[in-house]
């Protein structure tokens, strides 16, 4: 291998350099292999051992993460993920009748190449555990900026069972500079499916790479989310839950809201039992989670924008130091970063005052709202680009559709096969 490609997880036989390795991937018998249900069994019990810590599995692992992790990876959870795009889920095994004289079967593609992005490590095994549940092969590039995340995962995973064995060696992890163009290029060229996360840049940088023409390309680009609540339905409980979706990766999640919609206006009952709430579950959930530590540059730029928030009209809370900030503003401030913890409050009278804030890439809106408003306004939304409408506490919940993409189908070759007229 190219020592300018540094191993992470290598298969049981790897090729001579990185693009052996994933030629060996990519043109191993994939017949013979592991079926769907003893894959999703395997993958079960991986999420086990990450409740139970089994072998120190959890270290080196995001802690913010695991709980998703170990929750995602569940066998219902998988099953019921498939079966949202699969109608009959039995035809990942077998040609499975689909109406007259029509019979389905699904395959896996092939080689599945993952760009990951630095921002939230974890991304990495979303991808790779439904695109291993259903029989692909999988190469990951992780990047520079976070740390392995990968292996813990594999290695507890070949121990456990024959089929988590197979599924680690159909596995490969490597990392190297966004600027290796040769390993760049290898990798695309190998892939049956290109997924790639992060920013504009760099997925645009992804899908300029060469590749074959009949490749895959699965994009979870820059998105932005938000928050529509309406105090008057709202649960104390339910607002520590929507706390959680905002503190929980720092907003470096794209599935982390950056400006929550209220009900109401400053002043009135509602809104400032709604306002209390959220400060004190703000400072609850920051102390509880523990967050990455923020450079100078970071710093810096939570004082600035704090200080764009009173001058531009806002009320700003915040704690003594740079861990959590709210701004109370009349509408969404476009200079302002919401990252860090650092969230802007909107009040609204009318849902129609919110769609012209809602962006073309918004991924996740969280809502509570009565199921009257709830209906015009998650179709009006949707509309306008919103690809999902969790309850709090879900925002950060990876599921399938993500980012309005069906992941199942974009995995999965469909064959349909004629019956013998009768």
């Amino acid at each position: 291998m190219s020592p300018a490609v540094e191993p992470v997880w290598t298969p049981a036989s790897p090729g001579t350099d990185f693009a052996g390795q994933l030629a060996a991937l990519r043109s191993a018998p994939r017949q013979a292999s592991a079926g769907v249900n003893e894959r999703l069994a395997a993958l079960h019990g991986l999420s086990e051992a990450l409740l139970s810590g089994a072998g120190n599995l959890r270290e080196g692992l995001p802690a913010d993460g695991l709980a998703f992790l170990s929750a995602f990876l569940r066998e219902d959870n998988l099953r019921s993920l498939i079966a949202r795009e699969v109608p009959a889920p039995d035809a990942l095994s077998q040609f499975v009748a689909i109406g007259p004289r029509k019979s389905l079967r699904l395959l896996p593609r092939g080689l599945v190449c993952h760009w990951v992005a630095g921002n939230v490590p974890l991304l990495a095994v979303f991808s790779w555990a439904v695109s291993a549940a259903l029989g692909n092969a999988n190469a990951i590039r992780l990047s520079s900026r976070q740390g392995d995340v990968m292996s813990p995962l594999l290695r507890s995973l070949a121990a456990q069972s024959p089929v988590g064995r197979i599924i680690s060696d159909e596995t490969l992890v490597v990392t190297f500079d966004r600027n290796h163009t040769e390993a760049q290029h290898a990798m695309s060229l190998a892939a049956d499916v290109r997924i790639a996360w992060g920013g504009r840049d760099a997925v645009d940088a992804i899908r300029g790479l060469p590749t074959r023409w009949d490749c895959e390309d699965v994009v979870f680009g820059p998105r932005m989310s938000m928050a529509v609540i309406d105090p008057a339905v709202i649960k104390p409980t339910a607002v520590t839950r929507l706390v959680t979706d905002i503190v929980i990766f720092d907003q470096l999640a794209c599935s982390s809201p950056q400006v929550v919609f209220v009900k109401g206006v400053p002043d009135e009952a509602g809104f400032d039992a709604f306002m209390g709430l959220f400060q004190e579950a703000f400072a609850r959930q920051s102390a509880a989670f523990r967050r990455h530590g923020l450079d100078f540059a970071e710093t810096f730029r939570i004082s600035l924008d704090r200080s764009r928030a009173i001058l531009s009209g806002g009320t700003v809370l915040r704690d003594g130091g740079t861990q959590w900030t709210v701004a109370i503003m009349a509408a969404p401030a476009d200079g302002i970063d919401c990252a860090n913890r650092f969230v802007q409050v909107v009040p609204y009278q009318s849902l129609d005052e919110i769609y012209p804030f809602v962006p073309e890439n918004a991924q996740t809106c969280v809502v509570q709202l009565p199921p009257q408003d709830l209906a015009a306004f998650s179709e009006q939304a949707a509309w306008r680009g919103v690809c999902r409408f969790p309850n709090p506490g879900e925002g950060n919940h990876f599921e399938n559709p993500w980012d309005g993409i069906g992941l199942v189908s974009r995995l999965t070759r469909f064959v349909v096969r004629s019956e013998a007229g009768r």
